[in-house]
């Protein structure tokens, strides 16, 4: 079967958690169908960029570098789109897509992200497919409700209108699409969409950290790891929330515990945060995590605010990391609290969680062992992604 796979990045390196799911898919559907992909590329590629496009084959890219200005947004109003869609607006890809469709015989597009459901035009044949990152309006909608600032918070209910508009619309579009977890499928049932074309597609931790040999209680240190890509905003904000309501009732309980903050992309603000709080360690970009899930006893996912699934609790589970997270952190997987992780949504209760993973090794033996049982039984491809497989062969595909 041929496809046309839309993505507003290029997968490689898959070093965030759109980008490692973009790259699974993708990887996934190489392995069964003949898929070209278009792709923007933000700067110019890297040498190991342009090999790996060259060793992929059917990569093309487009540069598109577009960033948050007061034009722009103001060129979102006047073509009554979201500034995210302004932003990913661009004329090459809409005649590089529209060629392909009309000269390349394909099958099937498979359009990952909202942002590439612009380039889908009306008029093609063949089955048209979208993945849904995430519910992008119920993102917006929770980070105006954390919104402080009287003013930014009207901007950001703003833009969650526009944003809500936008999502409603661009549903109907596609005869299947991909939400990431039942929380995000129900989120796009609310905003209109037939419950019937709607499919789960779940985000999958590295397969490979399963291969490795359990972790140990004893052999950890009194640590909590954080890592993750430190500039989406949710993960700034649970940090923020951690550091200041959290981690100074942890250090009252266990006043030798650090805190390991490991990720790319930090900004200055987070950077002298960590620095000026102490008991943090701030490791910044990191090649190789394995050091640091020996090293601690346990993972922490505070965000708030965000949609979809996190990656990072999913790998923490495959690699037998114990998981404190708040009950936005451990949204839409398929775990139980007190048998895959532990959940506590205030401060008090979140160091109390923390509190007891530092101290109780059967508690912790469980939900390590546990943790990698769910990933093993529901977040490998061969499994998660059957529903994909299915769609495509309900359209002629071959599995």
């Amino acid at each position: 079967m041929r496809l046309l796979f839309l993505s507003s990045e290029l997968p490689h390196p898959a070093d965030s958690g759109g980008t490692i799911k973009t790259a699974s898919i993708l990887g996934y559907l190489k392995g069964r169908h003949h898929v070209d992909l278009l792709c923007f590329r933000r700067r110019p590629l890297t040498d190991e960029q342009a090999r790996w496009c060259q060793a992929t084959g059917g990569v093309e890219t487009v540069p598109l570098n577009r960033g948050r200005t007061p034009i722009g947004l103001l060129g979102s109003y006047l073509r009554g789109i979201p500034l995210s869609i302004e932003r990913n607006r661009s004329r090459r890809m809409v005649e590089l897509v529209s060629g392909r469709l009309r000269d390349g015989g394909y099958d099937a597009v498979v359009v990952d992200g909202w942002l590439m459901a612009q380039y889908l035009q009306p008029g093609f044949s063949g089955l048209a497919l979208l993945h849904e990152h995430n519910a992008e309006h119920v993102m917006w909608r929770r980070q105006a409700q954390r919104e402080r600032n009287p003013l930014v918070k009207a901007l950001i209910r703003l833009e969650y209108r526009r944003v809500r508009r936008y999502e409603a619309a661009i549903l109907p579009r596609f005869e299947v699409v991909f939400a990431v977890s039942g929380a995000d499928r129900q989120a796009l049932i609310d905003l209109g969409a037939d419950p019937e074309r709607l499919r789960v597609l779940p985000n999958l931790p590295d397969p490979s950290l399963l291969e490795r040999p359990p972790l140990s209680f004893a052999a950890a240190e009194p640590v909590i790891l954080y890592f993750g890509t430190l500039s989406w905003p949710p993960n700034q904000e649970g940090i923020q929330y951690f550091l200041g309501s959290v981690f100074p009732l942890v250090r009252e309980k266990v006043p030798e515990v650090r805190f390991v903050v490991a990720g790319k992309c930090a900004s200055p603000a987070l950077r002298r945060l960590a620095s000026q709080t102490a008991g943090v360690d701030f490791l910044g970009p990191v090649e190789d995590a394995e050091p640091l899930y020996r090293r601690a006893r346990l993972f922490v996912e505070a965000s708030r605010t965000g949609g979809g699934t996190r990656l990072k609790v999913l790998n923490a589970l495959a690699r037998g990391l114990p998981v404190v997270a708040t009950p936005e952190g451990a949204e839409g997987l398929d775990t139980v609290p007190g048998e895959h992780l532990l959940v506590a949504d205030d401060a008090e209760s979140m160091a109390e969680a923390v509190g007891r993973l530092m101290a109780d090794d059967g508690l912790w033996r469980a939900l390590s062992e546990n943790g990698r049982a769910l990933v093993r039984s529901r977040y490998l491809a061969q499994v998660a992604y059957g529903p994909l497989d299915e769609v495509l062969s309900g359209a002629g595909a071959t599995a």
